[in-house]
């Protein structure tokens, strides 16, 4: 079906409310699965799952060289430092509140910020580091005990940001050279593959309720993953990722509903800090014409987020 002017706007903003709704839905069935059963048991399922609207995406698209690279090596770097931060993040989704798990994890572009400047050659101006040095001023007085978090489960989710900005570093070089597809494809098989062979020394069989949990988090996973892949290729990345920090009001509701958990009063002051230094990022770079460092899959779950490659434009995201 072909878009009108008008209905393009639409199906974007339609795609990337779904896609962070998702993600948001999904974290919440990853903190309930695991309270019953393994990080790397959950991490199977996650993937597994989510490879299929992936695969069903490249298939759409009637070019089987998506599933091909001469970058093995790429990928497995990216595929190694994201598995890790898939389950750090995991993690703290169970030791942690959600609202409190998501806004110490909007804290990976910044840090991917700092990194650039080392790993990337990028240079970052005083504004850009102006909101560095915020942001992550916000994100230490989150971590403080009185925050409502236990030590341990923020220090988890710190690593879990960390992770990610690498994981984000090492997809900004595989993106010269492959198609976003095609970094997510590998992503999804190495994780379901080395997230399979890990549960296997600790499975445990899961009740009605919880097999319903897992498979949410695969199936939820994967269609926010198409919206948020057919936004990405619709309109600018900075306005997509922009969009995802409202993910964390959506984290906060969700543990209200589910667990009664109100965000305390240091997470309600500094995860807007948090946000709009990342926000700030985000203009900035737009603004510059460089390719945003704030891009955040709101699955905060898996930083395998959509970048753009050498056939990205061309490929048929439509849905």
């Amino acid at each position: 079906m072909t878009e009108t002017p008008v209905d393009k706007p639409v199906r974007i903003f339609l795609a990337i409310s779904l896609s962070t709704f998702l993600f948001a839905l999904m974290n919440l069935f990853v903190k309930l699965a695991a309270e019953t059963h393994p990080i790397p048991q959950v991490m199977f399922f996650r993937n597994a799952i989510g490879m299929i609207p992936v695969i069903w995406l490249i298939l759409k698209n009637r070019d089987t060289s998506l599933f091909r690279t001469r970058n093995f090596a790429g990928h497995f770097v990216r595929s190694f430092v994201g598995f890790f931060s898939m389950y750090c993040i995991f993690w703290s989704f169970k030791m942690l509140p959600l609202a409190n798990a998501t806004a110490i994890l909007f804290s990976s572009p910044l840090i991917l910020t700092s990194l650039s400047v080392v790993l990337l050659d990028e240079k970052v101006g005083l504004h850009r580091w102006t909101a560095v040095i915020i942001g992550l001023a916000a994100v230490l007085f989150m971590l403080q005990p009185a925050s409502g978090s236990s030590a341990e489960g923020s220090l988890i989710a710190m690593c879990a940001a960390i992770l990610m900005a690498f994981a984000m570093i090492s997809i900004r070089k595989l993106s010269k050279t492959e198609h976003s597809l095609t970094i997510v494809f590998y992503f999804s098989t190495f994780c379901t593959i080395m997230s399979g062979l890990w549960m296997m020394a600790n499975w445990i069989n899961p009740s009605a309720l919880s097999l319903c949990y897992l498979l949410a988090t695969g199936l939820l996973g994967g269609v926010a993953q198409v919206f948020m892949t057919y936004a990405y290729a619709k309109s600018p990345a900075a306005y997509v990722s922009a969009f995802s920090y409202f993910g964390i009001v959506i984290a906060a509701t969700l543990d209200f509903i589910v667990w009664g958990f109100v965000p305390v009063w240091q997470v309600l002051v500094g995860s807007p800090i948090v946000i709009a230094a990342g926000l700030y990022i985000v203009w900035r770079e737009a603004k510059k014409n460089y390719k945003p460092t704030a891009l955040l899959d709101p699955d905060i779950s898996s930083p395998d987020l959509p970048v753009e490659g050498p056939k990205q434009k061309d490929a048929d995201f439509s849905i």
